[in-house]
């Protein structure tokens, strides 16, 4: 019987066989039914379709990016692993047809691999270049409509917060939203919310009660969401905190009708961070908790079926 794989090995397998798929332009759809899935979730590990009690394993993957539009997933999968300077990254386009995902079409490829968001806005599918402080615009079919810059680039190592690590895009009200994580600037601050004009240059800049934040929700009310990471809480516009974890991030954030759905995540350095388990905390819309659901890879973003 051959024995354990060596330490490490299990992520030279899982990098070799992105590194492939990419070359082949391939697309690892592992299950494509989503029956009985409420939510899709993309991390490192995979997409999951999470339902009442469980979640699967959709695709293989190393997945940042998620959104759906008018009948079609997007996502951004990180082909590079480790190496984001590789630019191996690419983005995905999946059709939702009768509760299966179907027709994988690779749009996109050559991207750098620190890609995080992706949302449609204005016709436009937006990506979240984090590495070069940037909004990549593409059409729907994945042709370049131009790359708006609202920061100058500056270096990932960067301590003076000039690097902002750019996580989250949404509209909201008719206004384009940004995160701004602000993780590495030394001595440590809050995250921001930046506000763009339709020219995509900076009109406005606060403070989030929070560090390390991730995503940008609007509910019903026009009130906006997003996961004060650090502190393992989700924060409301009007002030509203929820306790989410204790010993855990929060990223990934979702509604449905009913339901929210707040994505946990262990935390560790990045060299590591593809081997690190998750879950997904289930919330009534009064902040209730009703379940946890255990992911096996840290959720980096969670949409509603």
């Amino acid at each position: 019987m051959p024995g354990p794989l060596p330490p490490g090995s299990a992520s030279a397998v899982r990098q070799a066989l992105a590194r492939r798929a990419y070359a082949c332009n391939a697309v690892r759809i592992i299950e494509p039914d989503l029956a009985g899935c409420q939510w899709l979730a993309a991390s490192p590990r995979g997409l999951f379709g999470i339902g009442v009690e469980r979640a699967h394993q959709i695709a293989y993957g190393w997945f940042f990016g998620l959104c759906q539009h008018d009948g079609r997933l997007y996502l951004f999968e990180n082909c590079g692993h480790r190496d984001r300077d590789s630019c191996q990254g690419r983005i995905i386009r999946f059709d939702l047809d009768g509760g299966m995902i179907a027709h994988p079409r690779v749009l996109v490829t050559g991207l750098h691999g620190n890609i995080h968001q992706l949302a449609v806005i204005g016709g436009a599918l937006c990506a979240v270049d984090t590495a070069n402080q940037a909004i990549r615009r593409y059409t729907l079919e994945g042709e370049l409509i131009d790359v708006r810059q609202p920061f100058p680039v500056a270096s990932s190592s960067d301590t003076s917060g000039a690097y902002l690590h750019i996580n989250s895009i949404a509209e909201v009200g008719g206004r384009i939203g940004l995160v701004l994580h602000n993780g590495k600037a030394i001595p440590d601050k809050n995250s921001e919310l930046a506000w763009l004009c339709p020219d995509w240059k900076v009109s406005e800049r606060n403070f989030l009660a929070g560090r390390y934040c991730h995503d940008i929700v609007a509910d019903e009310q026009g009130r906006i969401w997003h996961c004060a990471s650090q502190s393992g809480e989700i924060m409301r516009s009007d002030g509203l905190r929820v306790q989410i974890t204790t010993d855990l991030m929060t990223r990934g954030l979702a509604f449905n009708e009913r339901e929210m759905a707040v994505g946990m995540c262990t935390f560790g350095p990045r060299h590591i961070r593809g081997t690190l388990n998750g879950g997904i905390a289930i919330l009534d819309r009064d902040h209730r908790r009703l379940r946890e659901i255990d992911l096996p890879g840290p959720p980096t973003a969670i949409i509603a079926l």
